[in-house]
């Protein structure tokens, strides 16, 4: 599909939203979005083109990549959203972010107030339904959805751990219980080990190693909602943005029992996927893990690692703020019928469908 203008409401510096979907999404992630996610101060490593085309690569059958650009006159992008599109059994067409649920956090990249309401104009015409989730409450698409669409569908809790953890910030019961558990690992000598990988070889062998303890961590658990899902082709995409992620993992007698998948971006890092083996909870290897991981970063110059969404359940709220996270909160939308034209089924995906 070619790229396709939206309407003729223009705004301060005549912006105007035009679509790239299929080829020329990726076209346009490869090209064009690098710029202006550099540019872009709040962007992530969800907002990095390569994790975003390792994600396009890999979606389903019924699905294409969408890039929302707004543009100016000379066909300069302002502001992009990485989207998907995906036409389902019914012939309806859902909207949702790009790397959706595996990001913990969408934004568009151009924090550009007009460039952002122009996304925020056309995304309602995009498809019959458009779901937007885990924007940051920061960022201006989740406040303009918000002064615009109203109250948001949910909202989930956000934490961040800035690094060098301050150990004295916390509150006395916490620092002591830190200090048994260091002695507790201490204690084991050279029994315990930490890894962090460098390399993508190291990345894939290590993922394994994490799907393994995420299996064995969930089988005798009730279905979480909210767990990561690894029937997703995390092996696929890690493999085409390795150089974005890292694995670390902690050995006891060298066996895993913690293992802890980031992004990286800039000097701030993103925990995606954490497990441990339940057959060692008296090491509490995922504190442990966490600890290491901290102190590792911090010799590397990070500022903050980004514990990401996090439920009422499980004790995430309890672990998290055990080293001192700091609390923001994400939002889901879905745009409202009220401002949905109707939609022209697109013809790559139509023909797509009715091939299957």
């Amino acid at each position: 599909m070619r790229p396709q203008d939206f309407g003729s409401r223009t705004l301060p510096r005549r912006l105007h939203a035009r679509e790239y979907s299929g080829q020329h999404a990726m076209d346009f992630l490869a090209r064009m979005w690098p710029a202006l996610a550099e540019a872009d101060p709040a962007a992530t490593a969800y907002q990095d083109a390569a994790w975003l085309l390792a994600w396009a690569r890999h979606l389903p059958a019924r699905c294409e990549p969408l890039v929302l650009a707004a543009v100016d006159d000379g066909d300069r992008p302002l502001a992009a959203l990485a989207l998907a599109r995906e036409l389902t059994p019914d012939g309806r067409t859902c909207i949702t972010a790009l790397s959706s649920p595996a990001s913990e956090q969408i934004r568009p990249v151009g924090e550009n107030t007009d460039a952002v309401s122009v996304l925020l104009d056309h995304l309602p015409a995009l498809g019959d339904e458009v779901l937007l989730t885990d924007l940051p409450d920061s960022c201006l698409l989740a406040r303009q959805a918000h002064s615009r669409w109203g109250v948001p569908d949910a909202q989930t809790l956000y934490a961040t751990v800035c690094l060098p953890v301050d150990l004295t910030a916390l509150s006395r019961s916490t620092r002591r219980e830190h200090t048994r558990r260091r002695r507790a690992v201490q204690a084991l000598g050279e029994r315990v080990g930490y890894h962090r990988t460098r390399t993508g070889t190291q990345l894939l062998a290590a993922f394994d190693t994490l799907e393994d303890l995420h299996h064995r961590r969930n089988a005798l658990r009730p279905p979480d909602a909210h767990a990561p899902d690894l029937t997703l082709p995390w092996r696929q995409v890690l493999n085409d943005c390795a150089g974005l992620a890292f694995i670390a993992t902690l050995t006891l007698d060298g066996q895993a029992v913690a293992a802890q998948l980031c992004l990286h971006h800039r000097d701030r890092a993103y925990s995606l996927i954490t497990a441990m083996d339940p057959a060692h909870r008296e090491l509490s290897p995922g504190h442990a893990l966490l600890q290491m991981l901290c102190e590792d970063l911090t010799s590397e110059g990070y500022t903050a690692l980004d514990l990401g969404r996090t439920t009422a359940h499980d004790g995430q709220r309890n672990y998290k703020a055990a080293h001192g996270a700091t609390w923001t909160t994400t939002r889901t939308y879905t745009a409202p019928a009220a401002l949905r034209p109707p939609v022209r089924q697109p013809a790559g995906l139509a023909d797509a469908g009715s091939r299957r």
